[in-house]
């Protein structure tokens, strides 16, 4: 409606047409458009500006056009483990807040019985502490995956080894095959014992390497504190909801919400 010339002052004919029983947009040049007798509602000046700005909202991201809240993209229902979503909401006591709702439906129609929760300076103030004070189970758990790590690294250490020595036995039984110290029968059957061998250390290398970058883009302790720091000193300063989110991003990866009720429970989980 923005964009209608018609607000202009013209009226266009001619905007589409028939070929083989289907109806096809008729390119503008080919287009009949003459100044109607209606009232004109806008200038040529400020049709020009409207297209100007609607032309910048179409290169916008659409994420940019959104509302960024707290905990926008970091909030997920222990329930039925879906992002949660934020309201806007107004009354006399708590003026302007954001609620954290859960609005999942499951595939039979049924709804999320998560509780949702008004965002207040409580509810922030709790989470700061939550985030700034790391559970101790979280940190046994940093701790076991930086130990499952250096196993990870021993195991394929030893299998590389192994592996280098199949194959050095492989090359020296083809050299004795090819100086008929060995028939090829017996050749034939050694081959197949190492060549099995070696595969199966590849095979076994190959989904070893894959665990170690899962474990190796795994924080440590100390990387999850100097973040920590990090973090207290960026939020200090943080005003708006956008600058809140960057500073809770950098550091936490998702933040698990659960509210039995009057209780709310949150477990962060850092990046």
């Amino acid at each position: 409606m923005l964009a209608s010339e018609i607000h202009l002052g013209y009226i266009t004919y001619g905007k589409t047409r028939s070929k083989r029983g289907q109806v096809e947009l008729v390119p503008e040049e080919e287009r009949i458009k003459v100044m109607g007798t209606h009232e004109k509602l806008k200038t040529p000046e400020e049709h020009e500006a409207i297209m100007e700005r609607l032309l910048k909202n179409r290169m916008l991201n659409p994420n940019s056009r959104r509302s960024i809240f707290p905990l926008s993209g970091l909030l997920y229902c222990e329930k039925c483990g879906s992002r949660m979503r934020f309201r806007v909401g107004e009354n006399k006591k708590q003026g302007q807040h954001w609620s954290a709702l859960c609005y999942h439906q499951y595939k039979d129609g049924s709804k999320c019985e998560q509780r949702g929760k008004v965002m207040d300076a409580d509810f922030f103030n709790a989470l700061y502490n939550r985030i700034i004070h790391v559970d101790p189970d979280i940190l046994r758990e940093i701790e076991l995956h930086g130990s499952r790590y250096s196993d990870t690294q021993t195991i394929i250490e030893v299998k590389e080894q192994d592996l280098k020595k199949q194959k050095r036995a492989l090359d020296k039984l083809h050299e004795s095959y090819e100086e008929d110290m060995i028939t090829k029968q017996v050749f034939l059957e050694r081959k197949a014992i190492r060549s099995r061998r070696i595969q199966k250390l590849e095979e076994e290398l190959k989904e070893l390497r894959k665990i170690i970058v899962d474990e190796g883009n795994y924080p440590t302790v100390e990387q999850i504190y100097e973040r920590i720091g990090e973090f207290r000193e960026l939020w200090s300063s943080v005003v708006t909801s956008e600058e809140k989110n960057r500073a809770l991003k950098k550091l936490v990866e998702r933040i698990v919400y659960n509210r039995e009720g009057n209780r709310v429970e949150l477990t962060v989980c850092y990046r």
